[in-house]
């Protein structure tokens, strides 16, 4: 299937990247999460690149699609005012459809809905100020099977940087664009 991810609204820039590498070198059963999936875009690239791989591996997108009132780009959106962000994420997931799952509730509930040590890859683009993002690091670090990755979107923001330095301080961070990744 032909990539269709950059007709949806979203700043996946990286996780792309990150994305196709994991399915690449993935190797049997795999069980993926993203944290924060907005209207599908980086979504709909790891599904097509699921699809197109044919490998066992399981992806789950949990967010709350209610969308954060602290970014001035979520503000404004019309499917955060009409309350409609969900519908729109699921509508441009349609052609892959069955090579996700959707888990609608927030980053540290959905948390406790997976086994310790279960994921190979969790990879975290919630809400950005530090405090949820600490959080998020804390809640989903031990869902993360040893040898696997955790990894996070927008590096630069200065509560990212923050919660990923003071949270992580034993593990290497590696930077691949707008990416951090760290293997557990």
């Amino acid at each position: 299937m032909e990539h269709f991810y950059k007709s949806i609204h979203g700043w996946s820039t990286s996780i792309d990247e990150v994305y196709k590498d994991f399915v690449e070198k993935a190797e049997g059963q795999k069980h993926v999460v993203e944290v924060g999936s907005w209207k599908g875009q980086s979504a709909a690239y790891m599904a097509v690149e699921i699809l197109n791989s044919g490998k066992p591996i399981k992806f789950d997108c949990v967010d709350t699609w209610l969308g954060s009132l602290n970014e001035e780009a979520h503000r404004s959106d019309s499917a955060i005012i009409n309350n409609t962000l969900y519908d729109e994420f699921v509508n441009n997931m349609k052609p892959v459809e069955g090579f996700y799952t959707a888990v609608r509730l927030a980053s540290t509930e959905a948390a406790k809905l997976y086994e310790d040590a279960s994921l190979d890859l969790v990879l975290i683009d919630a809400n950005h100020e530090y405090d949820y993002v600490k959080e998020d690091i804390l809640a989903w670090l031990p869902k993360v099977k040893p040898g696997g990755i955790l990894a996070g979107h927008d590096w630069g923001w200065e509560g990212i940087v923050r919660a990923v330095n003071e949270t992580l301080p034993n593990h290497t961070i590696n930077i691949r664009g707008c990416c951090w990744l760290t293997t557990v």
